[in-house]
């Protein structure tokens, strides 16, 4: 399996390195671009497009710094260059409008959760899951 590139917008660094684990725990070869927030991802992944390579995956936080997640999930979605990389929100909201907000715009949606080992299962699954899905795209 190739490296893939991994986009990961998230504010916690516990949070970040708990999926940096899980995917070594998973043997996924990753080069991780991290963004502290959305509107950074959007302003390097959509307005300097030419700069960066598109991702195998992007995961992201609902509630990070400085914009909305779902206003940055939107954005990510609008550009015609990212239509093809699955997007998963990784979150503590349980709340049903978020799940809702998050399979309009095509994103898989993943509650963090608390249990350590459930954590590292759960995301390294589902970035394998997605890269399969997309390979069959």
């Amino acid at each position: 399996m190739k490296s893939l590139e991994i986009v990961l917008i998230e504010d916690n660094p516990g949070d970040v390195h708990l999926v940096e684990l899980s995917l070594k725990e998973h043997e996924i070869p990753y080069h991780l671009t991290h963004f502290e927030c959305g509107s950074d991802a959007v302003l390097n992944l959509c307005d300097r497009a030419s700069e960066t390579e598109i991702p195998d995956v992007i995961l992201m936080d609902l509630n990070t710094p400085r914009t909305d997640g779902f206003a940055a999930l939107v954005r990510l979605r609008q550009s015609a260059r990212l239509a093809a990389v699955p997007i998963a929100i990784l979150t503590s909201s349980r709340a049903q409008v978020d799940k809702h907000r998050a399979a309009i715009q095509g994103a898989r949606y993943i509650e963090k959760p608390s249990q350590l080992s459930e954590f590292l299962a759960t995301i390294g699954q589902a970035v394998k899951e997605m890269v399969s899905v997309r390979a069959y795209s």
